[in-house]
């Protein structure tokens, strides 16, 4: 039997137990007798489908059985018999048509037991019933076939996600629990392997970013000597094909980001980070993670995180002066008196923001600077505030505003 052949079989737009029935016949293979057996057989076969997925007493119920209990049939001989009709009709003469629509629905119960993504934990599904229900009035099987090696491939790589989680010292009790992508776990392993020290992990963020920007500065010749870092010879055979294709994704998708000299380590830590697996997914110490991947960001927030630090240096750099987290009373007016003449270009403020804040922090940074902007404009542009009272008032409630020390 040819894969030609089988694949003609699965596009054949009749039923394939019609097929191998018309085929049977014509070739003497089936008899009369049989094709009576099978006239006795499918309406109680029909009755109990109907009965199982709503009632035996409506017609509707009956018609829809009719095509569950054919399809069903069709299913099992067309995998059973990889699409030879010959094979099929002579499956059909030694077989019930009851026994080949239970041979269906037990393929269809496997694949329902299959992962339907490849996740290391416990995948929810539904109930067994309903997936019968759905399936075994698909009439192409074709999409049976798509779909059993796509949760293959799951399985496969669930196993391998497990495998290589071993490599990393994540047991299975501990990855089940965090619903890992079985494939960001693989993905990792190789990446180590490749271009971490021995027995290096990703605990967290610094970590990862750590590795990221040593890969960033890794010669050619390190490059091309990395690939060979990883031996198939050491890895179960049936993961060899998996293995290929992530470390072509890694070479194909993610060196290349790596090697864009323009793109800052913050930006493509924020990329490239869900492809891969950390054990501790926040960032554990934030003004480490800042002082690695945004040097510009530190040194004008010197570590500090409070938003009151923060709103102050985002108005120094709207007014146009050295950006600090604390003022002093009278050069806050001053910046007061400059807004009021000038102007409130808030904007030089969210411009930096997206470009010098750690990606992290930017969307909950932007929110509140723009919280801010939309009060600010009541106290800081208010031309009847001439002492500046409601000004200052509102800057000293949000900004850190040193008063001059008493004398």
């Amino acid at each position: 039997m040819s894969e030609n052949t089988f694949e003609i079989a699965l596009l054949d737009n009749r039923p394939f137990f019609e097929s191998a029935l018309r085929y049977g016949v014509q070739k003497a293979i089936i008899s009369s007798t049989k094709i009576a057996a099978i006239e006795t057989e499918a309406p109680k076969g029909m009755v109990q489908i109907a009965e199982a997925f709503g009632s035996k007493y409506l017609r509707p119920e009956i018609e829809a059985a009719r095509k569950r209990i054919v399809n069903l049939a069709s299913l099992y001989l067309i995998e059973a018999s990889k699409g030879d009709l010959e094979l099929a009709a002579k499956m059909i003469r030694d077989n019930t048509f009851l026994t080949l629509s239970r041979g269906g629905s037990g393929l269809l119960k496997t694949l329902f037991a299959l992962p339907e993504y490849a996740l290391l934990g416990h995948e929810a599904k539904g109930k067994v019933e309903d997936f019968l229900e759905a399936w075994s009035l698909k009439e192409k099987p074709l999409e049976y076939r798509n779909t059993l090696e796509h949760r293959q491939m799951n399985a496969l790589e669930i196993e391998a996600g497990y495998w290589f989680g071993e490599i990393l010292g994540l047991s299975a009790s501990y990855l089940k629990e965090e619903d890992v992508e079985a494939v960001s776990v693989v993905r990792t392993a190789l990446l180590l392997q490749m271009f971490g020290k021995p027995d290096a992990m990703l605990q967290n963020q610094v970590e990862f970013a750590s590795l990221v920007d040593s890969i960033r500065t890794t010669t050619a010749a390190r490059l091309k000597k990395a690939w060979s870092a990883v031996d198939l010879a050491d890895i179960p055979e049936k993961f060899h094909a998996i293995v290929e294709r992530v470390q072509g994704e890694i070479k194909s998708h993610d060196l290349p980001r790596l090697q864009d000299k323009t793109a800052s380590l913050d930006k493509l830590v924020f990329e490239l980070k869900d492809r891969y697996y950390l054990r501790d997914h926040e960032v554990e110490d934030t003004s480490e993670y800042d002082a690695l991947v945004s040097k510009e960001w530190t040194r004008l927030t010197k570590g500090k995180t409070d938003i009151d630090s923060l709103l102050t240096l985002f108005i120094c750099i709207v007014g146009g002066i050295t950006p600090k987290t604390t003022l002093p009373e009278k050069t806050a007016k001053s910046l007061v008196k400059k807004f009021r003449d000038e102007g409130f270009q808030a904007e030089l403020a969210t411009d930096w923001i997206k470009t010098a804040a750690p990606h992290e922090k930017q969307e909950g940074l932007l929110e509140d600077w723009n919280n801010f902007v939309e009060e600010a404009g009541n106290y800081l542009l208010d031309d009847w505030d001439t002492n500046y009272t409601g000004a200052m008032r509102f800057l000293d409630a949000n900004c850190h505003i040193a008063k001059p020390a008493k004398k």
